[in-house]
């Protein structure tokens, strides 16, 4: 569901940009998203945060999650980087997520597993796009701007994972979404936007779609998930969502299905198969013990003296 949802997400940003300035519509789409979550809590009568880990952890988010990840997401796509190239760059998720949570979390060390199964994964991905990679490839700062988005998403989920492991995910995300609501309007007015009621169906569509399928549906379960499974695990999700992006495209669009789209897709989900898979685990480390012992067996014998 996740994939699924957050695959459709960066078409919606780009479309939702025609109607709306980058700061402006993430600070509404985070509004109408804070305030249904607030609604809720009060229906599902979902604990209120508590104590100062929470809080802490709460502004945390929303400051470096919701408001520089996402204003960094908005702003790079509003500065000309296609949608479909923002997508394999935030495919960096997987790889920062797994170097921060091998120094933050104690049980997801940096396997060689994970390593090559990453690795494989993002090559995949490359595949898929590596048109769009040859188009797009000048702006540098835009782009630069995805990447340091997939930092603070990296950053806020190991710390989600190791410190909010008691919050209620419906309260959780509906004050750390209000936290970047207010933040992105701040950034708004210093970049002088023009404040206007987006325009239908273009703006008011797409924030009203971001924040209840791509914000209150997702990130309430995201959090549940990430109690229960590994951070670094969570974060191949952004290995599947550019796949789900070009698979829309050609379903509701008019794009062609381009056949080494296929392989791509294939080669990704290989590599997600081979971080995750316990089976692939254990023939790596059947494979690294029969190369031991097969040096050992070949060391020449000590000499005499």
């Amino acid at each position: 569901m996740l994939c699924g949802i957050w695959g459709s997400t960066w078409l919606a940003i780009r479309i939702g940009l025609q109607g709306a300035p980058p700061f402006l519509a993430a600070s509404l789409r985070f509004v109408v998203a804070s305030l249904t979550l607030l609604g809720l809590a009060a229906v599902f009568k979902s604990r209120l945060p508590k104590g100062r880990i929470e809080w802490s952890l709460i502004v945390f988010v929303g400051i470096v999650l919701f408001t520089a990840d996402y204003g960094l997401i908005y702003w790079g796509e509003a500065n000309g980087v296609a949608s479909g190239l923002s997508a394999i760059l935030f495919a960096t998720f997987p790889f920062q997520t797994a170097l921060f949570a091998h120094v933050l979390l104690r049980e997801e060390g940096l396997s060689l597993q994970k390593l090559a199964g990453i690795a494989l994964g993002f090559a995949g991905i490359l595949v898929i796009f590596r048109g769009q990679i040859e188009a797009d490839v000048g702006r540098t700062f835009p782009m630069f701007a995805i990447v340091l988005a997939a930092t603070c998403a990296a950053v806020s989920s190991v710390a989600v994972k190791r410190w909010g492991h008691d919050v209620d995910a419906i309260t959780f995300n509906a004050f750390a979404m209000g936290t970047g609501a207010i933040a992105l309007a701040g950034f708004s007015l210093v970049a002088r936007e023009s404040w206007f009621v987006p325009s239908w169906p273009e703006g008011i569509g797409a924030i009203l779609y971001l924040a209840f399928a791509g914000s209150v549906v997702t990130f309430v379960a995201y959090i549940w998930l990430l109690k229960r499974i590994e951070a670094t695990s969570m974060s191949y999700i952004a290995f599947v969502t550019p796949i789900v992006a070009v698979l829309l495209g050609v379903t509701v669009g008019d794009e062609v299905l381009d056949p080494i789209v296929i392989l791509g897709a294939a080669v990704t989900l290989a590599g997600i198969y081979l971080s995750t898979s316990k089976r692939a685990a254990a023939w790596v480390r059947g494979m690294v013990r029969a190369r031991v012992v097969s040096g050992a067996s070949g060391d020449p014998p000590p000499r005499k003296r």
